[in-house]
């Protein structure tokens, strides 16, 4: 619990209010985001942006990867949008898809929302349906109720 709200104080500081890490701070945020995908997903997030370290877009991949591995939708989504771009890592639009597709069936709101953009566009080996990407939008407003009233 102390580890997450240490990375929130930090990702909420914004990178202009942030102060570098020191050596044991961050290893101690390693150390954190080795035994927790949320704790991984934060510290990835800090890395891709810069915000107490130094960016490093393979660095932030890799963790932000390794959330993704267990489980965690919002890395996933975010694995998604990096590998699509190629940000971190070589653009694979395959695997964008995979990810893409993993974190909206856990209902996570953004990943079906980006699903149905790519269904509306016909983008990312989709085919044009826009039936299926107003169904998707819906689904994405009921998961982001769900989300509303569990916070």
């Amino acid at each position: 619990m102390i580890r997450r709200l240490v990375l929130a104080a930090l990702l909420c500081g914004g990178a202009a209010h942030a102060q570098p890490l020191d050596a044991a701070g961050l290893a101690r945020l390693r150390q954190a985001a080795a035994q927790d995908p949320q704790a991984a997903y934060d510290l990835g997030r800090m890395v891709r942006n810069g915000i107490g370290v130094a960016r490093a877009p393979l660095r932030a991949f890799a963790l932000i990867e390794s959330s993704a591995r267990r489980g965690h939708a919002p890395a996933m989504f975010t694995v998604s949008a990096m590998l699509a771009a190629g940000e971190g890592c070589a653009q694979d639009l395959a695997a964008s898809r995979r990810w893409l597709e993993a974190a909206a069936a856990l209902e996570h709101p953004e990943a079906l929302q980006q699903m149905a953009m790519y269904v509306q566009e016909g983008a990312l080996g989709y085919p044009r349906d826009p039936e299926r990407a107003a169904q998707l939008l819906r689904e994405a407003a009921h998961a982001m109720t769900h989300r509303a009233h569990a916070h």
